[in-house]
């Protein structure tokens, strides 16, 4: 099965500024992180990078327990700024023209925390940046895009516009596959972010809702324009960076990250080192060999994996014992009691809420 494009690993501001909405609407931390393996210190810890898998558990938490309602996307994007993007937002910024930005974008898409996935098609007079859904699970899909898009455009585009770009967005066009309700709330929380840029962008964002997809067409002789502080030098720079840190990221503690989370995946099913493996394209053996060199192995990833759950199913949802081993795929309550307490010295009835 081929892998969603919004599966990589991404630092955990996303999960942070979820969280922080979330608490503001009265949730607890430890509610908005159950099932995700994460704890309330890890908010803390900037250099912390987190599976996206991690990142969606979070968002369908607070959807849950917030409500789908319209706008909580945008309230969440509100919350982002440039600086949360670190060197992208310098490398566009910095890039000579338009054109040039969008290269750097499209080079680092998996710098970010993004959930939609970004196709560009370009002719001889216009162009077209798409911003799929398809596949985001439909329970935070409306969710997703609307956060994802008022940060795309809210933090980074109409931030990085030089006013010459600024005064040609109206021959552009933002449609969005959202229902008008979701379009108001998304531009007027972009004009509030946007509130200290002297040549109002959003005033000029030609935005329309109700659409069969979500998109900005453009004239092609907009990606000649000039960026707000271009230099080429600086532009390559921080573009190497970020291509540096996609590329650390992607052999950090990889093995071990991704198994975790597929184990979250899999809650109540008893996955074996083999169906992993066979999953990841490798065989048990080799698989064995690269969770010894990152010092852990399946079993302890296993268990770790299921000891959070439990206790999460236990201190936060408030599920009985008996509910939790099912859950689990224990085959009674005797079992995952032995379990609990050889994982964490207590039986299970210490952590009911």
């Amino acid at each position: 099965m081929e892998r969603p494009s919004w599966d990589f690993r991404r630092g955990i501001i996303g999960v942070r500024h979820m969280v922080r909405v979330g608490t503001d609407h009265g949730v607890t931390e430890r509610r908005l992180l159950a099932s995700t393996g994460l704890r309330p210190d890890d908010l803390d810890a900037d250099d912390l990078e987190v599976e996206a898998i991690q990142e969606l558990s979070v968002a369908r938490n607070l959807v849950q327990t917030v409500g789908d309602r319209t706008g909580l996307g945008t309230e969440v994007a509100r919350r982002f700024t440039l600086a949360n993007f670190g060197l992208l937002g310098f490398a566009m910024l910095s890039s000579p023209t338009a054109g040039e930005a969008l290269g750097v974008a499209l080079r680092t898409l998996r710098i970010g925390n993004r959930f939609v996935d970004i196709t560009v098609d370009l002719n001889q007079t216009a162009g077209r940046i798409e911003f799929r859904d398809d596949d985001l699970p439909t329970d935070v899909r409306a969710f997703l895009l609307e956060r994802d898009i008022v940060i795309i455009f809210g933090v980074i585009v109409l931030r990085c516009l030089s006013p010459r770009l600024a005064d040609r967005l109206g021959d552009t066009r933002l449609e969005l596959a959202l229902p008008s309700r979701s379009a108001d709330a998304m531009t007027d929380g972009m004009a509030q972010m946007l509130s200290d840029v002297s040549h109002d962008p959003v005033r000029r964002f030609p935005i329309f809702a109700d659409r069969p997809s979500t998109g900005l067409t453009f004239p092609i002789d907009l990606l000649a324009e000039p960026m707000s502080m271009p230099d080429p030098a600086t532009a390559a720079l921080c573009e190497k960076h970020c291509l540096d840190l996609l590329q650390q990221r992607s052999e950090r503690g990889r093995l071990a990250t991704r198994i975790r989370a597929m184990l979250l995946q899999q809650v109540g099913t008893t996955s074996t080192a083999e169906e992993i493996a066979k999953t990841l394209n490798m065989d048990r053996r080799t698989l064995h060999r690269m969770l010894t060199a990152e010092g852990t192995s399946f079993r302890a990833l296993n268990e770790e994996v299921r000891c959070a759950l439990a206790i999460d199913m236990l201190g936060v949802l408030g599920l009985t014992v008996q509910e939790t081993a099912i859950r689990l795929g224990y085959s009674g309550p005797a079992a995952f009691s032995r379990s609990f307490t050889r994982w964490t010295g207590n039986p299970p009835s210490t952590y009911r809420r």
